[in-house]
């Protein structure tokens, strides 16, 4: 009888400890950087990019002369938040003659984003609580008139 129990906490504390296990995510898909070495401004095309990088992550919203090639490793553990722990952006710009005319590297973690907390105010009156709540009572089945309003 201890053995059996012996050996269902033996058992039950492996899974626990096999649970906290890190798990790493790979998003992305990192370019040669060697290829992305090799690329000068004025030097090379769109399509010579696309040949040596291979098509890129996402381009700019309003620009479809940016190109970007994201990649980021994230640890995380159980319900923890993820931790960063690498990360390459890499933006090539091109000219209106689909020329390189840029290309970055950036390896530094992304800035974390805090949305404000301030309260727009909104245009109109203020009703109160009750009026918000019994306001409606009544008009449901009413017709209203198009020139007044009411």
């Amino acid at each position: 009888m201890t053995w059996n129990l012996s050996f269902c906490f033996l058992v039950s504390s492996f899974l626990m400890l096999v649970g906290c296990s890190s798990r790493i995510d790979h998003r992305g898909k990192l370019p040669d950087l060697t290829e992305v070495a090799k690329i000068k401004a004025d030097q090379y095309t769109k399509e010579d990019v696309l040949r040596m990088l291979g098509s890129p992550s996402s381009t700019t919203l309003f620009d479809e002369n940016t190109w970007i090639y994201y990649y980021k490793v994230t640890e995380s553990l159980s319900f923890f938040a993820p931790q960063p722990l690498e990360q390459k952006l890499i933006l090539i710009r091109f000219n209106m003659s689909d020329k390189v005319k840029e290309v970055l590297i950036k390896t530094t973690p992304e800035e974390e984003i805090n949305p404000s907390t301030d309260v727009t105010p909104s245009v109109g009156h203020e009703r109160p609580l009750l009026h918000q709540i019994f306001g409606n009572f009544g008009r449901a089945g009413r017709k209203e008139d198009p020139k007044t309003g009411k």
